[in-house]
């Protein structure tokens, strides 16, 4: 059974923060725009590492649907309707 977790990993140069998602077996690294993060203490990369997770629990899990309406938008803008009927006028996405 896979549970949640996080840990600091020394690499060269510092220590990388992981965490595991509930669904998921794999570590995943810390990262901001899709850069690992290296810290300077084991502390401060565990630390990382459950506020990572934490923000995975809120937000993909529970969710706001901002990452889902962000999407459909970039694919409206590039392929226009998306779920337009048959026959009727096509739904009109509004970003709030």
């Amino acid at each position: 059974m896979n549970g949640v977790n996080a840990r600091a990993v020394q690499i060269h140069g510092g220590f990388e923060g992981q965490f595991r998602k509930v669904h998921k077996s794999a570590w995943e690294p810390v990262q901001v725009n899709g850069i690992p993060q290296l810290y300077d203490t084991a502390d401060a990369a565990e630390v990382a590492a459950w506020r990572a997770l934490l923000a995975h629990l809120q937000g993909d899990i529970v969710g706001s649907g901002d990452r889902a309406s962000i999407e459909r938008t970039k694919a409206e803008e590039r392929f226009g309707k998306i779920f337009p009927g048959h026959g009727k006028k096509p739904v009109v996405v509004e970003r709030r």
